[in-house]
């Protein structure tokens, strides 16, 4: 009998469970808009993975088995594709493990890798979850744990860009309900069990009603204004100037800005939408090029802003833009596309990718300036198209190239995009040396150059950036003392390196692709912000024309590049396989039998329906993750409560059978549904002392009745003979009796 009133507990726990989950969650949301961290989702289901496992009692041993098994298949399948638990995952993993442990000791934890940093977070979350369990379950305490999180949520809203006002609100709900049923719990407790469970919903419902009126009241009710002035800008503005110059210009604002001539500090993020595109194929979206590394930043040089001025255009909508992105003749093949704009705001100038032909559908002249190659409205502008090639390049023309002919054809063009300054230290232009001495082509060395920071001990970071001196290169700063930064410090040490090596180069402006919203056939809406304001690099190869490369952590370059000589090859190999199947359609000398065309059929088409399942799981894992979770638990709920519906299941059974020889069967299914009750016959009682004990329990004589009965049929072999809707009576209410 304890054992069920045990088991009764457990809905009250099933729900404290859930309410924790929501809690916790409220952590979670905002550390996806605050960083870099991904597939969150993965992090939320171990979240609900390890409080089921903790809500159905799972022991330790197996609960921490099931746990570390799927953290590490997932840290596995974010950042490795070996097949899962094998040797070169294992071995990869152990070293990754301890050489971030000396990093973590030696306090440099910037340079921790993605993989340990999640393996961390994982142990955090399993660490918060028993706190769930012993906060609400044990000791039927939360006060702390609510106090933590609201003042985590209240801090955030305040410092950050999170917007906690529905998160608060969520929490205060969350909060009430929970500390009413503990409150309800603790008086349950306290007076030894007299207070039902079923009096909890009674308890409940007036503080649900209570709770609900109360936050309807909160939200709509007018505010007053503050009393006391915000102490915010007045921390922040001792944040500011405790920061020495040489250290950090203060907290910037991330975003599109025109002055480049001093690169480095600090910055904040800023959610601010900038504009929506709608394009069949995301790509960066270009403002502006510079040309002039001064040491601490970036110029426009006095020869191309003369012929800037001589160079500027006035063109109508529809007309060709005359910026030069690819060689005339060249070995770049082109696919046209189309994307749209529209401006949260209007733009001082207008975005566009690489391999911009025309701007359409705006009611504004445009400005082109060559030398920068921006395009300027002369009239504010709301929204516009761009119509533009994408390219496709030609390895072999890439790595083909001859710059020597290219210098001496093109020297303005070569000394504009060769510049370097007189003070860059030897040592920038010896590690650019370094890096590609093994690489015998300018393709081959520029891609060693992109993968070099990617490696090396370099991290990404929008805080505690260094600014340069009046000794100080901004590159040399990165590439040797710091290695921290963000875009801006990869892609300037970028254009430095090529241009070390004799390779044009130039710095590129503008925004990243952005965030999909909305999918449609016309084309994904990218929402972009200030936070995608972005720099990058773009190298010219003679008979190629402007390639764009993406040094910086994080970012991924999305060129196409084709290899024409093996696409030759294939397609020779092709034209011959058509002409030999065109030949045995011709004159085919070894017939297909009926059986074996029909067993190829079959064999086609169970290929492309495993290939069509194995796309569909690629593409939904998420989904059958959250769906197989959800089934694994439905089924240890119901096996968790089958004493509440296997009873009802039996009677519906013994309901449809009309005679009486179901009724051996239906006895035994009693001793079965009473064991699971909690009252198991003991092996050396006998059926008759059993039937006494349940009697007893339940205060009938129904169960020795049917005993009766059953040994009637056990030692004569003889079948009740009386009324069988008598019986199966005695044998419901009996059964009844266990779910009550």
């Amino acid at each position: 009998m304890n054992q069920r009133l045990e088991s009764r507990k457990t809905i009250s726990n099933f729900i404290l469970y859930a309410l924790g989950f929501l809690l916790v969650w409220e952590w979670l949301r905002p550390i996806e808009q605050l960083t870099n961290t991904g597939h969150i989702a993965v992090f939320i289901f171990f979240l609900l993975i390890a409080l089921i496992l903790a809500f159905l009692q799972v022991p330790p041993i197996l609960s921490g088995g099931i746990k570390g098994i799927y953290i590490l298949f997932m840290l596995q399948h974010l950042y490795d594709e070996s097949s899962f638990l094998s040797f070169h995952w294992i071995s990869m993993f152990l070293e990754e493990i301890s050489a971030n442990f000396a990093i973590m000791f030696d306090t440099n934890w910037p340079e921790m890798s993605n993989l340990f940093k999640s393996l961390l977070f994982f142990i955090l979350l399993w660490l918060m979850c028993y706190l769930i369990d012993y906060w609400l379950i044990k000791k039927r305490r939360i006060f702390t744990f609510l106090l933590l999180t609201m003042i985590y949520i209240t801090v955030l809203d305040t410092f950050t860009p999170y917007s906690a006002n529905e998160s608060i609100i969520r929490t205060v709900i969350i909060g009430f309900i929970i500390m009413g049923m503990l409150t309800f719990l603790r008086l349950k407790d306290r007076e030894g069990g007299a207070l039902k469970e079923r009096y909890l919903f009674k308890w409940m419902l007036p503080l649900l009603v209570f709770v609900a009126i109360s936050s309807m009241l909160g939200y709509l009710a007018p505010k007053a204004e503050p009393t006391w002035p915000d102490p915010v800008p007045f921390i922040q503005s001792l944040n500011e100037n405790a920061g020495g110059i040489n250290e950090t210009k203060g907290n910037q604002r991330v975003g599109y800005s025109v002055d480049d001539s001093q690169l480095g500090g600090s910055f904040k993020g800023d959610d601010t939408v900038v504009f929506q595109a709608q394009t069949s194929i995301p790509h960066y979206w270009k403002v502006e090029t510079k040309d002039t590394y001064t040491g601490k930043g970036w110029i426009q040089s006095e020869q191309s802003i003369e012929a800037n001025e001589l160079d500027k255009e006035t063109v109508e909508e529809g007309a060709e833009i005359p910026f030069v992105s690819f060689e005339e003749g060249g070995k770049v093949k082109f696919a046209e596309y189309k994307s749209s704009v529209e401006f949260e705001e209007p733009f001082s100038y207008l975005l566009y990718p690489l391999g911009v032909e025309s701007i359409i559908d705006v009611e504004s002249t445009l400005e082109l300036e060559k030398g920068i190659e921006r395009i300027t409205p002369t009239f504010p502008v709301k929204s516009y198209s761009v119509r533009f090639n994408k390219p496709e390049y030609s390895l072999e023309a890439l790595t083909t190239d001859d710059f020597s002919t290219f210098v001496q054809e093109n020297q303005e063009m070569a000394q504009r995009y060769l510049q370097l300054p007189d003070t860059l230290p030897k040592r920038v232009i010896d590690l650019a040396a370094e890096i590609t001495e093994n690489e015998d082509n300018a393709f081959s060395k520029a891609r060693a150059i992109e993968k070099y920071f990617s490696q090396n001990g370099f991290v990404y970071s929008k805080e505690n950036v260094a600014v340069p001196s009046e000794e100080d290169d901004y590159v040399d700063q990165f590439l040797f003392e710091t290695k921290s930064g963000y875009c801006d410090n990869y892609s300037t040490s970028m254009v430095t390196l090529l241009r070390s090596i004799g390779i044009p180069a130039r710095w590129v402006k503008g925004f990243t692709e952005g965030e999909a919203i909305k999918k449609s056939t016309d084309g994904d809406v990218y929402e972009v912000t200030n936070n995608n304001a972005h720099s990058w690099v773009e190298a010219y190869f003679p008979n190629v024309g402007w390639v764009s490369f993406e040094p910086t952590q994080g970012f991924a370059n999305e060129n196409t590049y084709v290899n024409d000589v093996q696409n030759e090859i294939n397609q020779e190999e092709s034209n011959q396989q058509t002409e030999e199947q065109e030949e045995q359609q011709a004159a085919p000398e070894n017939p297909q039998t009926e059986e074996q065309q029909t067993a190829f059929t079959e064999k086609e088409e169970f290929s492309v329906w495993d290939a069509k399942a194995e796309r569909f799981a690629e593409d939904n894992w998420k989904w059958l993750m959250l769906g197989a979770t959800l089934i694994l638990a439905i089924s240890m709920l119901l096996y968790r409560y089958r004493y509440k519906w296997l009873p009802h299941y039996y009677i519906w059974k013994f309901n449809h059978k009309k005679t009486s020889k179901d009724f051996p069967e239906a006895y035994l299914v009693l001793l079965k549904v009473l064991e699971i009750y909690g009252v198991k016959k003991e092996k050396n009682s006998t059926l008759r002392e059993y039937a006494k004990q349940i009697d007893h329990l339940f205060d009938t004589d129904e169960m020795a009745i049917l005993t009766a009965n059953y040994e009637e049929f056990l030692y004569k072999g003889a079948v009740y003979s009386g009324d069988r809707n008598e019986l199966m009576e005695l044998w419901e209410n009996l059964i009844k009796k266990t779910t009550a």
